[in-house]
């Protein structure tokens, strides 16, 4: 095992202009997640005449995630990325809310600020762009150790998709709580925090799709060999913690424990193999 490249580095990047422009996108992404922390922990909602600043962490989320993304590939590369995430997810919600397939029946609310044509939030194709750049580089981190594998790009896939899943998990308790949207189930439906369990396979298929037409773009096809990219385990990490936070705050703590032992054994992992 080698330490070549460690935690924090921040030379030798193909791209210069991003690399100059992460950190200060990566510091308004962070105080407005502390923001957003606060006001959780306190028990603090925006007023409802701007109730949609709830939805402002995702477009900031992905905005961190594509600018960190554009320090190792061209831009062409990472705007393919942004546009077929956002595209297929926005597809797949607003599919979703006309015919409830692949989600199941679900109305969203405004606290995720003004909706689109199709009555999805116009914040949500965000939050498909940072879960299809952050999963995949936590899954990357992980499997490092395994690059050389025979279909390590599929097994990079399917660990980014069950990533997904987990962040899904995660984020259905305080939808539900901060009233994002409501679920309409059967009695016997079997749920998850009032997300039926139909919900969670359209999410994995969602991201298989997005992972299937996104890949050749996440592709360096002029590799050179770079520092190794944390960014992704940095603001995938937070998120997660930031959710599990907010599933025990508002009562979920069953949920929240699970959370943060998956988001927990995910950081140890990743770090292991990025170190590798």
């Amino acid at each position: 095992m080698t330490t070549d490249h460690t935690i924090g580095e921040t030379a030798g990047w193909q791209n210069p202009l991003p690399g100059r422009l992460h950190k200060p996108v990566f510091g308004l992404f962070l105080l407005w997640l502390a923001l957003a922390l606060v006001m959780l922990v306190l028990g603090i909602a925006w007023p409802e005449s701007a109730s949609g600043l709830d939805g402002l962490l995702w477009p900031l989320a992905a905005a961190t995630t594509l600018v960190s993304l554009a320090r190792r590939l061209p831009l062409q590369n990472v705007v393919g990325v942004a546009l077929v995430a956002a595209g297929l997810g926005l597809t797949a919600l607003w599919i979703g809310a006309l015919t409830d397939v692949p989600f199941g029946r679900r109305e969203f609310t405004d606290r995720l600020g003004e909706r689109l044509p199709g009555r999805v939030p116009w914040a949500l194709p965000f939050l498909w762009i940072t879960l299809t750049v952050t999963c995949r580089g936590v899954a990357r981190l992980i499997l490092r150790p395994w690059r050389k594998l025979t279909f390590y790009g599929l097994w990079v896939m399917a660990l980014a998709t069950g990533l997904a899943l987990l962040f899904d998990l995660a984020l259905e308790p305080l939808a539900h709580a901060r009233g994002w949207w409501r679920w309409e189930t059967t009695p016997h439906t079997l749920t998850w925090h009032t997300a039926p369990w139909v919900n969670f396979l359209g999410w994995v298929l969602t991201t298989l799709a997005i992972y299937g037409f996104s890949t050749p773009w996440l592709l360096n096809k002029q590799p050179v060999k770079q520092p190794t990219d944390w960014h992704p385990l940095f603001v995938w990490s937070l998120l997660i913690f930031f959710l599990a936070i907010g599933c025990a705050i508002n009562g979920a703590w069953a949920a929240g424990a699970v959370i943060l032992v998956g988001g927990s054994l995910t950081v140890v992992f990743a770090i292991r193999g990025g170190r590798w």
